[in-house]
């Protein structure tokens, strides 16, 4: 090791002779949170696209189709 860097410091040079801070270093990014499902196929007017509040529906809230 080369610079000021002593065993047990955070300051640690990588194979590129880069120093890196452990301290202030960037963590893993986190895990992704699960939400809604990304199908709501059941919900969208085939006539005008747009998401109904309820699935499933009789008529659009929007434009007044009859669902197919």
């Amino acid at each position: 090791m080369s610079g000021t860097a002593r065993p047990g410091d955070p300051d640690r040079e990588t194979a590129n002779g880069e120093t890196v801070n452990r301290r202030t270093a960037d963590p893993a990014p986190a895990e992704p949170e699960g939400g809604e499902s990304a199908c709501w196929l059941d919900r969208v007017c085939a006539d005008c696209g747009a998401i109904q509040d309820t699935a499933p529906f009789a008529r659009c809230a929007r434009c007044g189709a009859l669902r197919e």
